[in-house]
């Protein structure tokens, strides 16, 4: 896993002169954002929230979090979105039990299966995005991810910058992974569902959260308005 922090840079005089910036904490507060299959932080580099640092977790090739980044902190906020939601849930507890001070979690469009006919994203589809994976079945994906040309256009804009090879060693992880453990029951505050979601479809993801809370928006898979009211 790889984390990176997205906040306002700090310039030394050093690094004036070296024309380089170097990225420090910046804020008592934090959003911890934990992106979905395939991104990196690139789509989220225009968020920019109003004292607060945002941090963008991705490429869950293995499960490893780097925690020295989340120290000093006053306040974690934790938003998963999509693949996000399981990779959250799997290394959240070990933070909780750290006494890091984490004190909203918000779910959007994903489950804690990731790999699931009933909960998370169908078996036969996850399967069938691994072994066709290509820079064209790629980009169907993403426009899927969008639903439309308009906002797809829009994500291409801001496109992760990972090559195919590298996206298919996170897909056959997040595989092996998922099979090997489940993600650790968590309690999530908040519970986002796209009613237009054809990755983690609608009625999946209902039956995913049994007696939780939660909201159902029009969106799809990618709900960039709620990112923009949420990340701020």
């Amino acid at each position: 896993m790889i984390l990176k922090r997205i906040a306002p840079k700090r310039v030394t005089p050093v690094d004036n002169l070296l024309g380089q910036h170097l990225q420090v904490k910046s804020n008592e507060k934090l959003l911890l954002f934990f992106a979905g299959w395939g991104m990196d932080e690139h789509p989220f580099l225009h968020y920019s929230p109003v004292d607060k640092d945002l941090i963008v977790a991705h490429s869950y090739t293995d499960l490893l979090l780097d925690k020295s980044l989340l120290a000093g902190y006053q306040e974690i906020e934790v938003f998963a979105w999509s693949m996000g939601v399981w990779a959250a849930s799997t290394v959240l507890p070990e933070l909780q039990n750290s006494n890091y001070p984490i004190s909203t979690c918000t779910a959007i469009n994903g489950t804690l299966f990731p790999i699931d006919d009933e909960k998370g994203i169908p078996s036969q589809l996850f399967k069938g995005t691994l072994d066709t994976l290509s820079n064209k079945t790629l980009e169907k994906f993403r426009l899927r991810m969008c639903g439309s040309k308009t906002l797809f256009n829009y994500f291409l804009e801001r496109a992760p910058q990972r090559d195919i090879e590298d996206l298919r060693s996170e897909l056959i992880a997040i595989e092996k992974t998922a099979g090997a453990k489940s993600a650790a029951a968590f309690q999530w505050h908040q519970i986002y569902i796209g009613k237009e979601d054809r990755i983690f479809n609608l009625e999946n993801q209902k039956r995913a959260w049994p007696g939780t809370a939660y909201t159902i928006i029009d969106a799809t898979h990618y709900p960039e308005q709620l990112f923009k009211h949420l990340l701020r």
